[in-house]
């Protein structure tokens, strides 16, 4: 996240009320949904890889909450209010995607809206949507009340840890991607899921009894042809129009827009970011609009949309069939997800995007299993590149960042403490790249059938995390992540340049950013090993900042 959002105390210079839904609940619950999801769309449409978070966006997103935007000479009240904001620094934001999935999340939970009709509204009453807007980002900066603890002299070297995993519940929701390379992973996953056979048939049934269809070629181009559909770029709105004589469509929508009982956390709980309701169910049913022969849709999250064909679908099908049919455990699911899908999707980017470049060296999984001295067969990393001197030792992770251990709900120094990194550490790959993929280096570098490698040649040695979680690839965590590991391989007393290799600082990809490169790697516009010594440029001028 770039820009700091704007509170309702530092915009009007008064403290927020204590039930700031008390601004709103005298408006039609589903105009306000609407506005909201509006401007939730227009930060990033789903045509665009990234946020748009600059200022003219942000006064263009007021221009529709305040109705202003079909008026050409602009309201003296607008003006004023526009006024105060554009006199704050340039880094505050009135709206992120955090502010919208916040204050979705405290409407949608609230029964105590009137049953009103819409209707006209005064300056006035949009304001109160604004306000109630402001006092979300007052509230999901609530627990910034904390910083004053955790300083870096008070942690030391673990402050840039610490502060990894405070910032991970609001930095999760600003990690995004080309979604047709999405559409293309969940292609994958599905087909992955459908050539297996402990899922072939569950998926089918899961597929049946949620969505009403078993046929997955007919459920996938549905989403994906919604999710471009769903964009009114006048409006810049996400809405779906549907004839109820498409019943098929229907049933989708529906289930897409079935409300959880679910309660909404308190706002010093760090579960708020969760957004649990939202992910289950990303689109809203619009009563008020559309006729007899209509039913209108609301997407109120675009990115949540779209990951229900992916991330989300991962943990769908798990605890809403796979764990409750006991059909397999969470082991065997990840498992699943990791060996027989997620590595051999890498290994088809790697192939294609390595197709042109005979000057490399590549090998994968079984080919870097080895057996040293009297010791079992081990796999000693997942893919192995090389060029030249130059080796990245590649470690790939499937999972994602559990709620449930705490990972995602750090206030405090005590919460921070109390956390078990080691199992962290070891879950995302980075122990085992420390203590097997770098270590013995020099004692499995000659028996992985690298007839090219020459034993006594200095080598440059690339450590390479690629993960599936997005967050762990942005600038905090992969800068406190690159520090623990240098302290990793101390405690492992590996030398970090002698005789014989030279270990450059770890990188941290995503997947998603992998897919990025993969047409430019291929057309030889790109290289992978200045693609990695790019990578760590761009983290040693980000350190000075984060200092």
């Amino acid at each position: 996240m770039i820009g700091s959002p704007v509170k309702y105390s530092d915009f009007y210079g008064e403290a927020p009320p204590e039930e700031p839904l008390d601004f709103i609940r005298h408006l039609p619950k589903k105009e306000i949904i609407t506005t909201i999801s509006l401007i939730n769309a227009k930060l990033k449409p789903v045509y665009q890889t990234h946020f748009d978070d600059s200022r003219e966006k942000q006064i263009e997103c007021s221009e529709f909450l305040f109705l202003e935007n079909l008026n050409p000479t602009k309201s003296r009240f607008f003006i004023n209010l526009m006024q105060r904001y554009t006199s704050l620094a340039i880094n505050f934001n009135l709206y992120t995607r955090v502010t919208c999935l916040y204050a979705l999340q405290q409407i949608i939970g609230d029964n105590n809206f009137p049953n009103i009709e819409q209707r006209q509204y005064t300056s006035e009453d949009r304001e109160q949507i604004f306000k109630f807007l402001l006092c979300s980002n007052q509230n999901l900066l609530f627990f910034d009340q904390f910083h004053e603890e955790g300083t870096s002299e008070e942690l030391g070297e673990d402050f840039f840890e610490y502060f990894m995993f405070k910032e991970i519940p609001h930095n999760q929701y600003y990690e995004t991607s080309n979604p047709l390379n999405v559409f293309f992973k969940s292609w994958s996953l599905f087909s992955a899921l459908k050539n297996a056979d402990a899922f072939k048939e569950h998926l089918e049934v899961f597929l049946n009894d949620n969505f009403g269809t078993s046929n997955l070629d007919t459920y996938f181009k549905f989403q994906m042809y919604n999710y471009f559909k769903s964009y009114d770029e006048n409006l810049g709105l996400n809405y779906l129009n549907v004839l109820i004589s498409e019943t098929e469509a229907i049933v989708i929508l529906d289930k897409l827009s079935e409300r959880q009982e679910y309660e909404v956390p308190a706002k010093d709980d760090l579960r708020i970011f969760d957004f649990f309701d939202l992910k289950k169910s990303p689109v809203y049913i619009n009563e008020d609009v559309g006729n007899d022969e209509i039913r209108s849709y609301i997407v109120l999250d675009n990115i949540f949309f779209i990951e229900k064909m992916y991330s989300l679908f991962v943990n769908d099908f798990w605890f809403d069939y796979l764990k409750q049919n006991e059909v397999c455990n969470r082991t065997d699911w990840g498992n699943f997800i990791g060996a027989t899908f997620f590595e051999p999707f890498l290994e088809e980017i790697f192939t294609n995007s390595l197709q042109n470049s005979p000057y490399y060296i590549y090998k994968s999984t079984d080919d870097l299993k080895v057996s040293l001295g009297r010791k079992s067969e081990v796999e000693y990393a997942d893919f192995y590149l090389r060029k030249g001197n130059k080796i990245a030792l590649i470690e790939a992770k499937s999972n994602y960042i559990p709620m449930v251990q705490g990972y995602k709900l750090v206030a405090t120094v005590d919460d921070y403490r109390n956390l078990n990194l080691p199992k962290f550490y070891k879950d995302f790959g980075l122990s085992q790249l420390s203590s097997k993929t770098i270590k013995f280096f020099h004692e499995y570098k000659m028996s992985i059938g690298d007839d090219g490698l020459n034993e006594n040649k200095r080598v440059h040695l690339y450590p390479v995390l690629l993960v599936n979680e997005p967050i762990l690839s942005s600038t905090y965590v992969a800068f406190a992540m690159k520090q623990r590991f240098l302290k990793l391989l101390e405690e492992e007393g590996i030398d970090l340049s002698n005789e014989q290799h030279s270990i450059k600082p770890l990188i941290i990809l995503s997947v998603s950013e992998l897919q990025a490169m993969e047409e430019s790697l291929k057309s030889g516009d790109c290289d992978f090993f200045k693609l990695f010594q790019g990578y760590n440029n761009i983290l040693a001028k980000q350190r000075f900042t984060l200092i």
